[in-house]
């Protein structure tokens, strides 16, 4: 009877849990930088239904990378309803910021992201902030805002590229060409810093290397998130052998 009872209650957490398990293996499958499966098998776990708000916020951030920003709004804003603790649904509001900003709508995503940061401290949201505030261009604001996220994680490679850029914003060359430095040594998998660095050299008189640094940005992976597209990048590049 209890081997009975316990078979029951198994199939039970089973049933609940369902989504969860395709949704475990597409974890595993962008963990290991197969995207297409990975959005194959979380639509697979959100079809089930039952799929939790943190999974369902995972589900969201690839979909976001891919570029499928409609999808990507609704899941994030459903789960930032289903979500009950607070950390979570500013994980969720950060998110959804990324979004925005994708959207053209740059001051509303550094609000959302304020609110965000205000009471939960992470990696991600200095790493999404420090650019924000980058972009936005507010040179002060930008470098010590990125002073701060250097202090909180100093080994971060976005929180590098983004205090360098910042150095680089308020014409501090020496310093932004010094992070720029430590942080290639890391081999860093996104374009951003190759790139960047490769225009502070050209402005500073050293285009051959500034240009290989470039090209070499056009070999790392470009996402829908990333500040420019693959294409911009080429034409960047074009535009600086022109010259």
């Amino acid at each position: 009877m209890l081997a009975y009872i316990t078979f029951i209650a198994l199939i039970i957490v089973i049933y609940l849990r369902r989504a969860e398990i395709p949704a475990f293996y597409a974890r595993i499958q962008f963990g290991r930088g197969n995207t297409d499966k990975a959005v194959k098998w979380f639509s697979i776990a959100n079809r089930l239904g039952s799929l939790k708000p943190a999974s369902m916020m995972y589900y969201g951030y690839i979909l976001l990378r891919t570029g499928d920003i409609n999808t990507a709004e609704q899941l994030l804003t459903h789960a930032s309803l289903k979500a009950k603790k607070d950390p979570l649904k500013k994980r969720i509001k950060a998110l959804l910021s990324l979004a925005v900003w994708k959207r053209g709508d740059l001051d509303s995503a550094i609000e959302m992201m304020e609110d965000a940061i205000y009471s939960v401290k992470v990696t991600s949201f200095y790493q999404n902030l420090g650019l924000m505030y980058n972009l936005k261009g507010d040179r002060k604001k930008a470098l010590e805002f990125n002073l701060e996220a250097y202090d909180y994680n100093s080994d971060d490679m976005v929180i590098m590229d983004n205090l360098a850029e910042a150095y680089a914003l308020c014409g501090e060359t020496e310093k932004a060409k010094a992070q720029y430095e430590a942080l290639l040594k890391k081999e860093p998998h996104f374009p951003e810093p190759y790139y960047n660095y490769g225009l502070l050299l050209i402005e500073k008189g050293q285009k051959e290397k500034g240009l290989d640094l470039i090209r070499q940005s056009l070999d790392k992976r470009f996402t829908f998130l990333s500040v420019k597209t693959k294409e911009e990048v080429e034409e960047l590049l074009e535009e600086k052998m022109a010259e």
